[in-house]
């Protein structure tokens, strides 16, 4: 019985979840960019390497995407509101396409570092636009749901990048992974705007149809009542930066600043641009692609599940277990490195890295992943929650290029850490 309703429920929203399901193809596409560097970077610092490249260079192909991708909320907060979200997103697809054509056709590492720009544009605008079109086009029953589609979606782009890149050339996983923000340029064009925004610029009629393909019933009254009194409060009580510095508001802003930069520090963006680097100084018995694909996949499994984790836990006690399990994982990992170059007999204990990193890939994905934007959207008022959210973006992608960064500064200075 449960079953048959979950069927019902399903054809119910069924329209809802594909526009969800197309709209997140942006999320796998310009993850999928960062992912991209994991695979690729060994094979371009390789001796028989196609493309030449120094270490410091591979350094600035990862960060040049974190670094672009501050850029991303500064045109999208005014383009969804001129525009709005629908082709905001899509001109967002656009950049990301024109960085892979690069990678396919580039024989100098300037036509990377031009790509990875691109692509980091377009992971900036992605990531400002989408978590708003979603909220406004979802159900309150399927709201988690569809939220935990955006981060199954990201954690998808990794896992493919991860599986086809060792055994293709950098050009040739270039030409296969265009597939994806061309797959949603084309498919989301049929996709209904967001009513929310045509109420606002006061097209009633386009508003009701979309409303009506979403929810796939012709009444809608009540609904699209309600959404205009939500738009008509927002216009009346629009937010702006200054606002966000308010006694009531600046330390709403110092906590989630903060959560953003702990994200950012926990090691993540290093572990996952370079985790077939990491994975090569583990000798586990795995292929370190291979041990890269289980830990993605292991991410994977972990995101789908996280939203019910979220609910049931809380988000203090998931925070504080998040950031136990990631300061324990890469202390851990660390010593072992530490110790392999002290000349310290480690291999009878070689499977301890990749059994520690496996665990903190799941301790960030249920809780530093998640929960920040779970608490961004609790923590401000209506008014405001745009422009925090575009102070959160720009603030942790800062603090993620310098990890980016300094991974191999540091990494060729001391050694090999798999820490930010």
């Amino acid at each position: 019985m449960r079953a048959w309703d979950s069927i019902k429920d399903f054809r119910k929203y069924s329209n809802q979840y594909l526009a969800a399901f197309t709209v997140t193809l942006l999320t796998l596409s310009v993850i999928a960019s960062y992912g991209w560097t994991s695979p690729t970077l060994p094979i371009l610092l390789a001796p028989d390497s196609p493309l030449p490249i120094t270490p410091d260079e591979s350094s600035w192909i990862v960060s040049i995407l974190v670094l672009a991708s501050i850029a991303g909320p500064v045109p999208t907060a005014w383009s969804v509101d001129k525009f709005g979200r629908k082709y905001t997103m899509l001109f967002a697809a656009l950049p990301a396409i024109i960085g892979w054509v690069l990678i396919g056709v580039a024989q100098s590492v300037e036509v990377l570092y031009v790509s990875r720009l691109l692509s980091g544009l377009s992971y900036g605008m992605a990531y400002s636009s989408m978590p708003l079109y979603l909220g406004e086009i979802a159900s309150d029953p399927i709201r988690g749901s569809i939220g935990t589609l955006l981060t199954v979606m990201a954690k998808a782009g990794i896992l493919i990048e991860y599986s086809i890149g060792p055994f293709v050339d950098f050009r040739t996983l270039a030409w296969i992974s265009i597939a994806f923000p061309s797959a949603f340029f084309l498919l989301f064009m049929w996709m209904p705007e967001s009513p929310y925004f045509l109420l606002a610029k006061e097209k009633n009629d386009s508003a009701k149809e979309s409303l009506q393909w979403l929810r796939k019933r012709d009444e809608v009254t009540d609904e699209l009542a309600m959404m205009k009194a939500a738009v008509d409060r927002s216009k009346q009580n629009k937010g702006t930066l200054r606002e966000l510095f308010t006694k009531g508001n600046r330390r709403s802003l110092t906590i989630v600043l903060g959560l953003g930069a702990l994200q950012q520090l926990c090691g993540s963006q290093a572990v996952i641009a370079y985790s077939q680097q990491i994975f090569e100084e583990v000798q586990s018995g795995l292929e370190a692609h291979e041990s890269s694909i289980i830990m993605a996949v292991i991410q994977l499994v972990t995101a789908a599940l996280s939203s019910s984790v979220v609910d049931r836990v809380g988000r203090r006690p998931l925070l504080l277990i998040s950031t136990a399990g990631c300061a324990i994982g890469t202390f851990v990992v660390g010593l072992y490195f530490f110790l392999q170059q002290q000349g310290v007999a480690v291999q009878s204990v070689s499977w301890i890295p990749l059994v520690v990193m496996m665990l903190y890939i799941v301790s960030y994905t249920i809780g530093l992943a998640t929960v920040p934007f779970a608490i961004l959207g609790e923590l401000f008022p209506s008014n405001v929650k745009a422009v925090a959210a575009a102070m959160y973006t720009m603030f942790a992608s800062a603090v993620g290029f310098g990890v980016a960064k300094l991974y191999q500064v540091i990494s060729d200075e001391i050694g090999t850490l798999p820490i930010g």
